[in-house]
């Protein structure tokens, strides 16, 4: 009843629109050249080295006074890399072409303080979100509402029903007759209701409560403030299973920036109990956790583990920003796994260039993996 309600008065809303009403606000999109290698073989050897290129056309458009429509695609090649210098891929593609459908969306506001989104959409709440560190983003198909009525307080509702979030691979795109996009964590979805606040002065507060079906029900309790100049930041997040016993988890951290120096310095630690059902991305790689690692997501986030991250970023004026990430993940029953990254970013006009080096330990009795990158984005 309540989705045959939500359609009339959408349509009601709408009223009669004709293509000639529809004004198309905004076009973007961007293309990008991804490319890895590292040393478990050789470095820039076919076996130890992946690669894609992927291209994405987002377009915008203002149907009438109340509501925005969204649609976007992606598509992704390795324009025959892997015949010469790639044997991998950043996505699960396999090694064929792959083009999907990867936002359609309509942005209703039935009140001027509140929003509804339906459609496919990207995501950013701390246990189901859009994860940006690879080539493609995954994408989720969702009804979201959120309501501003209470003073500097959003309340928001959510239900995520399918998704093409893909684990480590983060988007599974299985070739251009199948966009990849499966129920997501149960047959019934998934369920978010969160409130963020910044009602005291200078603290941003948010608290979320997800319930997935016959999988788990989640809590996640963060506080982000500044204080003397310091950056402040608290995490706390309690698990309880369909199956198995209740667990929790949280984090620290501290940081300061030195503005006229252009240097940041952070200091990140996480503590997560032998029964934690997971602090990381649902179906997904990374954690929201403040200690996760730049390259090998999902460490921090697991059961009984302890972990740290220290951080430094300088951004030298007309050169480049440049960071430098420690991370160190202490399991109780896994192998250990520690990780350091340095990474030197650059925008020259609409290109957006990253290079990163990369050596990762895990304590399984293999040697360490040193590991290139270069990603080059260009934005139009």
């Amino acid at each position: 009843m309540r989705r045959f309600t939500l359609g009339l008065t959408l349509l009601a809303a709408m009223g009669t629109v004709s293509f000639a009403d529809i004004k198309v606000d905004k076009v973007s999109g961007n293309a990008r050249l991804f490319y890895s290698t590292d040393d478990s073989e050789d470095f820039f050897d076919k076996e130890s080295s992946l690669g894609d290129v992927s291209l994405s056309l987002d377009i915008a458009a203002q149907i009438n006074c109340c509501i925005l429509a969204n649609f976007g695609i992606t598509g992704v090649s390795t324009l025959g890399l892997e015949n010469t210098l790639v044997s991998g891929t950043w996505i699960n593609h396999g090694l064929d072409d792959a083009i999907w459908i990867d936002t359609a969306n309509i942005v209703f506001k039935p009140l001027a303080d509140t929003t509804m989104i339906l459609g496919r959409q990207e995501l950013d709440t701390p246990m189901v979100f859009t994860e940006r560190w690879n080539i493609a983003q995954n994408t989720y198909d969702a009804a979201v509402i959120a309501n501003g009525s209470l003073p500097d307080t959003t309340l928001i509702a959510a239900w995520v029903g399918r998704s093409n979030i893909d684990g480590g691979n983060t988007v599974k795109a299985d070739g251009i007759s199948n966009n990849g996009f499966d129920t997501f964590v149960t047959d019934e979805g998934a369920y978010a209701f969160g409130a963020v606040t910044k009602a005291i002065p200078g603290v941003t507060a948010q608290a979320w409560y997800y319930i997935a079906p016959s999988t788990a029900n989640i809590a996640w309790l963060q506080a982000d403030g500044s204080v003397a100049g310091f950056d402040l930041g608290g995490q706390y997040l309690y698990t309880d299973p369909d199956s198995g016993d209740t667990g929790s988890g949280f984090a620290l951290k501290v940081g300061y920036n030195f503005a006229d120096l252009g240097l940041g310095l952070s200091a990140a630690y996480s503590s997560t109990d032998e029964d934690l059902f997971t602090a990381n991305n649902l179906s997904g790689a990374q954690s929201k956790l403040y200690t996760e690692s730049w390259w090998t997501p999902g460490e921090v986030g697991q059961a009984d583990t302890d972990a740290f991250n220290i951080t430094a970023t300088y951004d030298m004026a007309n050169i480049a920003n440049f960071g430098l990430y420690y991370t160190n993940a202490d399991h109780s029953t896994a192998a250990d796994m520690s990780e350091i990254t340095l990474t030197a970013a650059k925008s020259i006009g609409n290109l957006d260039v990253t290079l990163a080096y990369i050596n990762t330990d895990i304590d399984d009795g293999s040697d360490a993996v040193n590991t290139l990158q270069a990603n080059f984005t260009y934005n139009f």
